[in-house]
């Protein structure tokens, strides 16, 4: 045995009766970046370590699993998909572990109805938006007019079905709340430009939390809109009324310069009191969402 070997012999019984050696090794096997991480992501990282930055002081036990399968030889890929299916699993969608770094990633489903890229894609929403005096012109444009009438217009109608005691009626509320901005939601409120003026939301535990709540919510809003579209296609006499508000809310803008919620009481007929529900066979009308999320 030469002097190199019995050194290593010699070290190898230490670390097994020495308790804080034990501890180091332990350490070193299974948080190996215990001394590596600063307070501050270091952007210029690759999207990998910085992945397992943010999962080791918000997920251990997927930053453990991480560990583990690094330890085991696993390609890159693998340990990206193994983040983005872990973190997605903890109610926070993650499709690109790059992303990871910037913040919390969030999804924005909000529309600009002064866009005219959204009623190119949505044709199965115009019906519903031209009775508020929505005109798309012919040709190519920039940007759609769209008064702020019309969003006050919008929101009020909004504002009075969720008043309603029937849960179609405010599915209905919730449709319109979404196409005029008004959930209360920022992630169904906002569209991506808007959203991205925001200082994204930190790994910290009360960040996860707020962001886990605020995406549930805003699935189910959009849930609740898709299937009021539904109603609302299918509910001749509900159309028929909406377009009577809307003429209603309008005289009373022109005449009074607002709208009272307290003197104007919309009335709603209940899709489930024997509304006429005829399906509609135009295929402008067909509920088409692809793109929506």
């Amino acid at each position: 045995m030469n002097a190199i070997t019995a050194i290593y012999d010699h070290l190898a019984v230490a670390l097994t009766t020495d308790p804080l050696l034990l501890l180091a090794s332990a350490a070193a096997t299974f948080d190996p970046f215990w001394d590596d991480f600063e307070d501050e992501i270091d952007y210029e990282t690759d999207p990998l370590t910085i992945g397992l930055q943010v999962t080791r002081g918000a997920f251990p036990d997927i930053y453990a699993d991480a560990i583990e399968r690094m330890r085991a030889g696993a390609p890159y890929a693998e340990l990206d998909r193994l983040l983005c299916r872990a973190i997605s699993a903890k109610g926070i969608p993650l499709d690109d572990i790059e992303t990871i770094g910037w913040g919390i990633p969030l999804v924005a489903l909000g529309i600009d109805l002064e866009d005219p890229e959204f009623y190119a894609v949505q044709s199965d929403l115009l019906p519903i938006l031209t009775p508020f005096g929505i005109e798309i012109p012919e040709g190519e444009t920039y940007r759609i007019d769209v008064p702020e009438a019309i969003h006050r217009v919008g929101s009020f109608i909004a504002s009075s079905l969720h008043e309603q005691n029937d849960p179609a009626l405010r599915q209905v509320g919730w449709l319109f709340g979404w196409l005029f901005s008004c959930t209360g939601n920022s992630l169904v409120d906002y569209t991506d430009e808007a959203l991205s003026e925001i200082q994204p939301l930190s790994w910290s535990p009360e960040d996860i939390a707020f962001a886990v709540e605020m995406i549930e919510e805003a699935n189910g809003i959009m849930g609740d809109a898709m299937a009021g579209l539904d109603v609302l296609k299918t509910t001749l006499d509900l159309m028929a009324a909406l377009e009577r508000h809307i003429t209603t809310l309008y005289r009373e803008l022109k005449q009074k310069g607002k709208l009272n919620e307290r003197s104007i009481r919309l009335e709603w007929t209940g899709v489930d009191s024997g509304a006429e529900r005829t399906a509609v066979a135009d295929p402008e009308f067909l509920l088409v969402r692809g793109d929506a999320a």
